[in-house]
């Protein structure tokens, strides 16, 4: 008999189609490793316990090992809280309701789980009414948000784990360096290292439930090159990539798909719009994109005004005709952080020569077992370095060739491997 497996995501809803994803794909790896599972897993089913946009998971092209309860929990769902009289503004007992409502419309679903795969989103240190740390005959009250996105979950994990905590854990994913855990929510200290795209630990509290005081614990978090698995062919984004080897077959020099980002919190200079000035600008010349370069991306006004031109975004069926079709791009610090991310990969399958900024994948995770010669050309010092290199590549075909093909061999050796799967599958498969 198979194993029966829970999936989904932690604070957010989960797209099921690319059409309903971010700008270029975002959020695109949550189906992607739902169905490579499912397809390496044909015995096993699949269910999607993260709520999501509600399509049979025939009708979006997932395998038939995979189901969507939420198909008929949505409309459950809707007439279970406004029978409650639930709508908005919740009191500490309205969100101590939530969670009863969706403990009643699940059953024991997460009980009867042999495993559980979860993506790590947006979440709080209370996503659920726990109590208080400084007062535990007092209760928290959450941001309305958590109790539907994420207490849910967090209460279902502790659902799943309970007398079984030595056995059964949660195999979390985190491709976002903004969403490592904090959640008191959790009873039982973790067992797996989450995966992630950045090696480094930090603590968190769990609440006991009896009235004793929370306990802490140290949470692993290792880099399992996560960061690849929206690109294998068969998954939704994966099969729009297209490869050109030939650097001479291209309209663009540089460009760049970069979206603004936060800058709150980031180091000075790691922000993206002090990057975009000193490091694209002298690029792309007199502060606009033109013939031969441009950016695509979600800006606000403010800084398309000091950056001299309009930034608009791109739509996600032309991310790979418009990288493909350009020689050059370039990879800077997400959030302000030393994360790897899919940008590099992305470039890298499709034949796009992909320079490094030095804050960017401070680990150097994605190019140290890449060819040491692909590894010192990608990776350059400061804007005039980045500068000199693509005028370099573009006026030598060889040079440039030699490194489209390194890149693609790297990028080749990546998804062959496949590290991410292979360790949610000992986590979940290796007893």
């Amino acid at each position: 008999m198979g194993k029966l497996i829970g999936y989904g995501k932690l604070g957010r809803s989960m797209p099921l189609t690319l059409e309903k994803c971010g700008n270029l794909g975002g959020d695109v790896e949550m189906v992607a490793v739902v169905k490579e599972l499912a397809l390496r897993h044909p015995d096993d089913t699949f269910l999607l316990l993260g709520r999501n946009s509600g399509e049979a998971a025939s009708d979006v092209g997932l395998p038939v090992n995979v189901r969507n309860p939420w198909y008929l929990w949505r409309g459950e769902l809707r007439e279970r809280l406004a029978a409650a009289g639930i709508k908005g503004n919740l009191t500490v007992e309205q969100h101590r309701q939530v969670t009863q409502i969706y403990r009643d419309m699940m059953g024991d679903v997460w009980r009867n789980l042999d495993g559980l795969v979860l993506w790590v989103g947006q979440h709080g240190s209370s996503n659920m009414s726990i109590p208080k740390i400084d007062d535990p005959t007092q209760w928290t009250k959450p941001q309305d948000w958590c109790a539907f996105y994420a207490g849910y979950m967090l209460d279902g994990v502790n659902q799943f784990r309970e007398g079984r905590e030595d056995t059964h854990d949660v195999v979390w994913l985190n491709a976002d360096a903004r969403n490592a855990h904090k959640m008191r929510d959790l009873k039982h200290p973790l067992k797996n290292p989450i995966l992630t795209q950045f090696n480094f630990t930090n603590r968190i509290k769990h609440e006991q439930y009896d009235g004793t005081p929370p306990i802490s614990s140290t949470v692993r978090n290792i880099y399992s090159r996560l960061e690849v698995n929206g690109l294998a062919p068969g998954t939704p984004f994966g099969d729009l990539i297209t490869y050109n080897p030939n650097p001479t077959l291209r309209d663009f020099r540089f460009g760049m798909f970069i979206n603004e980002a936060r800058a709150i919190g980031v180091k000075a200079g790691m922000d993206r719009l002090s990057i975009m000035k000193e490091w694209v600008l002298p690029i792309i010349g007199d502060n606009s994109p033109d013939n031969l370069h441009w950016v695509h991306g979600t800006w606000s006004n403010a800084s398309q005004t000091e950056l001299g031109f309009e930034i608009k975004p791109a739509p996600w069926d032309q991310y790979y005709p418009m990288l493909n079709n350009t020689l050059c791009t370039f990879t800077t610090p997400s959030s302000g952080s030393h994360w790897a991310t899919a940008k590099p990969w992305e470039a890298f399958a499709g034949g796009t020569i992909c320079f490094f900024h030095p804050e960017y994948d401070g680990q150097d995770n994605i190019l140290r077992d890449a060819h040491p010669n692909l590894r010192q050309w990608l990776r350059v010092r400061n804007p005039q370095e980045l500068k000199v290199r693509v005028a370099a590549v573009a006026a030598n075909p060889s040079t440039a060739s030699w490194l489209i093909q390194r890149q693609r061999e790297h990028f080749d050796t990546a998804m062959q491997d496949k590290q991410y799967m292979q360790l949610i599958e000992e986590m979940i498969w290796s007893e």
